[in-house]
């Protein structure tokens, strides 16, 4: 078997191409006179009472769409603007794009209930706490988990008999990879249902086992909203392969978006890794825990997306201290945006080489990617890759 490099390669964020970019003026001009702004194509759910109410008069909150800003243009455009405009007026900005707030999930159960809801409410009313130096306590909605009726069972059967993949009428985001390319490249035989998020209030369907009984020799998958529920046999590393998936890009996908072939073809590039006892000639990787994964990552890491700015926030630290973090951030947020750019294109070399030893430094560039705290670290993380590009 080999890995799902073809199919996998710049999809993990890629996003539609209507999602439309948040103009940063616009955004600051309404908050001049209001306590929330939410912009256009914002595509999430946030019950907005439950928020506003805990806010305090100096705090404003901003709702963007996905981030559709290249890497290297979006700390300038958006970021350093937000934050001199949210300084110049000493009020705490706290900003939300797409499902990425400066608080996550922090099980896997949250982690459900954010991306097949699309809800953003949980994590944005744990920022306001967090901001009003309180304890979050429990700030994702409740909801209840049923299994299919017999007869939601024969109905989503009975279309996955008739076509192994089923895209709900609904849905914008269809899933349009070919089975039969994944079982030529890995062996795997799927069956993927893709469903439209929730709504809130709604249960939370749980159709991926009784599928999976259905169809005991394929592997199924069921997506609700940016979630996948996973069902087969192995069902422990199944869940492994997606946890590690969602763990891996939930920083990418919260924040730029994604679509439902990128979160498969991920899921299914790990299940391909886990199955095969040295992939790349490297040994079997660690097993991801997407909770894990998701604490370890820190805003300050990624560039300071989605923070709580202002004065305010910043209370109690010195000016050079603060002129050295934002320095440091800086450096680190353009360091990044670079090893992303190498891994990305040896990512894509990959795609017609079978070149193990590049393969090999593919791998270990993606994963030390995610460890890397400092802008020396990422540029380690370049140099491995341009290694990879250099065997090519």
């Amino acid at each position: 078997m080999v890995p799902l490099i073809g199919l996998v390669v710049g999809l993990a964020v890629l996003q539609p191409s209507d999602v439309p970019k948040l103009d940063v003026p616009a955004a600051t001009g309404a908050l001049e006179t209001q306590q929330v702004y939410q912009a256009p194509g914002v595509v999430t759910h946030i019950d907005l009472p439950v928020v506003t109410k805990e806010m305090a008069p100096d705090t404003k909150l901003l709702i963007a769409p996905f981030s559709s800003y290249k890497d290297d243009e979006r700390h300038d455009k958006v970021y350093e603007p937000l934050r001199k405009w949210a300084e110049s007026r000493k009020v705490r900005l706290i900003t939300v794009e797409g499902l990425y707030t400066r608080r996550g999930p922090s099980n896997v159960t949250e982690l459900r209930q954010q991306t097949a809801y699309m809800d953003i409410t949980g994590p944005a009313l744990a920022s306001v706490r967090e901001v009003n130096k309180v304890p979050a306590g429990q700030v994702y909605p409740a909801y209840e988990v049923r299994t299919p009726t017999p007869a939601q069972l024969a109905d989503l059967a009975g279309k996955l008999r008739q076509n192994r993949i089923h895209n709900a009428p609904d849905r914008a985001d269809k899933f349009t990879l070919s089975p039969s390319a994944i079982q030529e490249k890995t062996g795997f035989t799927v069956r993927v249902a893709a469903l439209p998020a929730l709504k809130p209030g709604e249960p939370f369907v749980d159709y991926a086992p009784a599928l999976a009984r259905e169809f005991p020799d394929d592997i199924v998958l069921v997506a609700q909203g940016y979630w996948i529920e996973v069902a087969g046999k192995d069902r422990e590393r199944l869940e492994s392969a997606r946890n590690y998936a969602f763990g891996r890009y939930e920083i990418g996908t919260f924040l730029k978006g994604g679509t439902v072939d990128g979160r498969v073809a991920t899921i299914l590039t790990r299940l391909d890794e886990l199955s095969r006892r040295k992939p790349f000639g490297r040994p079997q990787p660690e097993t991801y825990d997407p909770a894990a994964t998701i604490t370890r990552y820190t805003p300050l890491a990624w560039g300071g997306s989605a923070v709580v700015l202002g004065g305010g926030a910043l209370a109690g630290f010195a000016v050079r201290g603060r002129k050295r973090r934002q320095r440091e951030e800086a450096e680190l947020w353009k360091a990044k945006a670079k090893a992303y750019a190498k891994i990305s294109a040896l990512g894509t070399a990959l795609m017609d080489s079978g070149d193990l030893a590049a393969a090999e430094r593919y791998t270990t560039a993606r994963d030390l990617f995610e460890q890397a705290r400092t802008a020396e670290a990422m540029a380690e993380v370049e140099r491995i890759a341009d290694e990879g590009l250099e065997l090519l």
